[in-house]
């Protein structure tokens, strides 16, 4: 999108100069730019989807590892219950561990959920605030082309009135010589 609109600054910039602070640029050019706004708001609304994907993704690997490390906790406190004498204390052990898995999990996901969230509204918020820009800047655009097509028109209207008066007067002109 912003190649877009580095693309209409250009081709403001190369216009014809035809009275202080107006010119004359390719109106198919323009009308091309402007054309492409649309799909490049499309590609930045497909860039959002992707984040969320991403984020949803994020979710899934801290869900898995989650289950992992409870599940290593549960193998690990089975394998110290069936030790000797110390059974009783690492269980407690393996309980304390197994509650901090759990908590260092449920950290881990709130984290992933969180960052996945501002990531999608950070995208989202991007996304409308770009749409926003590129309608006012094309609005913009197509207020001043229409402001410079009516002061064009406004000169030929008046070359042309201009052209009749000095018609009128010379057919005075001539009848007065005659």
């Amino acid at each position: 999108m912003f190649d877009l609109v580095d693309e209409l600054s250009t081709l403001c910039e190369d216009g014809i100069p035809i009275f202080p602070g107006r010119i004359v640029v390719n109106a198919k050019e323009i009308y091309k730019i402007v054309n492409a706004f649309p799909n490049a708001i499309t590609d930045e609304i497909n860039d959002a989807r992707i984040i969320l994907k991403k984020k949803d993704e994020i979710l899934q690997e801290a869900k898995l590892r989650a289950e992992r490390i409870i599940q290593d906790a549960e193998n690990e406190r089975y394998k110290l219950l069936n030790e000797s004498s110390l059974n009783k204390a690492m269980e407690e052990h393996a309980e304390k561990f197994r509650q901090s898995v759990i908590e260092e999990c449920q950290q881990i996901k709130m984290a992933a959920f969180n960052e996945a969230e501002e990531l999608r509204l950070s995208a989202k918020n991007d996304s409308i605030r770009m749409k926003e820009d590129s309608q006012e800047y094309a609005q913009q655009l197509l207020t001043n082309l229409e402001q410079d097509l009516n002061r064009l028109y406004q000169v030929v209207m008046n070359g042309q009135e201009r052209l009749r008066e000095m018609k009128t007067n010379e057919q005075i002109n001539d009848q007065n010589r005659r």
